[in-house]
């Protein structure tokens, strides 16, 4: 028992004892075995963590980040994480369900999980700790952390329009994602707000992803008024958006200003440096895994429904 509370660092031991043994336990290198731990205490100490499973997904800064704040402070906590990849396609109602009973861990957090997703539903109503980020749904039985991406948007807007701006594109991002929607719902507010009209081919969807927006950003050019500022629902896509407009012979910011969201590492890198909408995405990750832990150590009651502020990032392409 007095070795266990060393190993645990619970309960008291006399510091003479506790010098003794933890001075035996590094002569012997011992280490504690995780499966008779968790068979004894009927946990597996692990958080699974649902990615989607899609090409060069660890390569995005975005997804990096939040997988670096969820690590910190599992590792804090005596914790490890699991990754899961799942395919955002699958139609099986369960595959979440079918994690959740296989006891390898004690609670799960969904990155870029698609709106009316069944499989969401179907774990809710199990009553398994989990919890969305960067994902809103608002029920008693759901749990969530995201940024104000509607307030982030209309940073957005309000920046450009004080610099002049009043024909203004966007790139909105999937929309089978609420951080998207909510982006687009913020630009079109801001616009409202300054009396602005957006015609409909200056809206494309670029589903987060460079290269989409790239190519679809043609139609920009391909009228004879073009707009002077573009909006891009995240970084990657500015970044397609910044490539696309060099080669029309266009300078940025003098012909067309651009403007991303996320703030990724990249985003002070690319030029003109890229200004941008930062939502705190490693304090995404980390709040998220900290209120998992707090929900299945029961320190607190659900839902949890929590917002993070964003803020804007003047850079050279405003």
């Amino acid at each position: 028992m007095t070795v266990s509370r060393v190993l645990s660092g619970k309960g008291h031991v006399a510091p003479e004892t506790y010098k003794r043994i933890k001075k035996i336990i590094d002569e012997e290198g011992y280490q504690p075995n995780w499966i008779a731990r968790s068979l004894a205490s009927r946990q597996s100490m692990i958080l699974g963590v649902i990615i989607p499973k899609i090409e060069n997904i660890f390569l995005d800064n975005y997804i990096a980040q939040i997988l670096s704040g969820v690590t910190d402070v599992a590792l804090q906590n005596n914790y490890r994480i699991l990754l899961c990849p799942v395919d955002p396609k699958s139609n099986q109602d369960s595959e979440y369900m079918n994690l959740a009973r296989s006891k390898l861990m004690d609670g799960l957090i969904l990155l870029k999980t698609k709106i009316k997703d069944p499989k969401i539903d179907v774990l809710a109503d199990s009553g398994f700790p989990f919890l969305l980020i960067n994902h809103k749904i608002y029920s008693k039985n759901i749990n969530f952390v995201d940024s104000k991406n509607i307030q982030g948007a209309r940073l957005a807007v309000h920046h450009l329009y004080e610099k002049g701006h009043k024909d203004i594109a966007f790139v909105a991002g999937s929309m089978d994602e609420t951080n998207a929607r909510d982006r687009l719902k913020g630009f079109r507010d801001a616009l409202n707000e300054f009396g602005l009209a957006c015609p409909e081919n200056w809206i494309i969807y670029g589903d987060f992803n460079k290269e989409t927006a790239y190519r679809k950003s043609e139609k920009f050019f391909q009228t004879k008024k073009r707009p002077t500022a573009i909006f891009c629902s995240d970084d990657y896509m500015a970044i397609g958006i910044i490539q696309r407009i060099k080669e029309y012979g266009l300078e940025i910011p003098q012909d067309i200003a651009v403007i991303g969201f996320d703030d990724i590492e990249l985003a002070a890198y690319v030029k003109p440096t890229l200004t941008t909408i930062r939502q705190p995405i490693y304090e995404l990750g980390k709040s998220g895994a900290q209120i998992l832990l707090n929900i299945i150590k029961e320190r607190q009651s659900i839902p949890v429904h929590k917002l993070l502020n964003v803020e804007l990032i003047k850079r050279d392409s405003t």
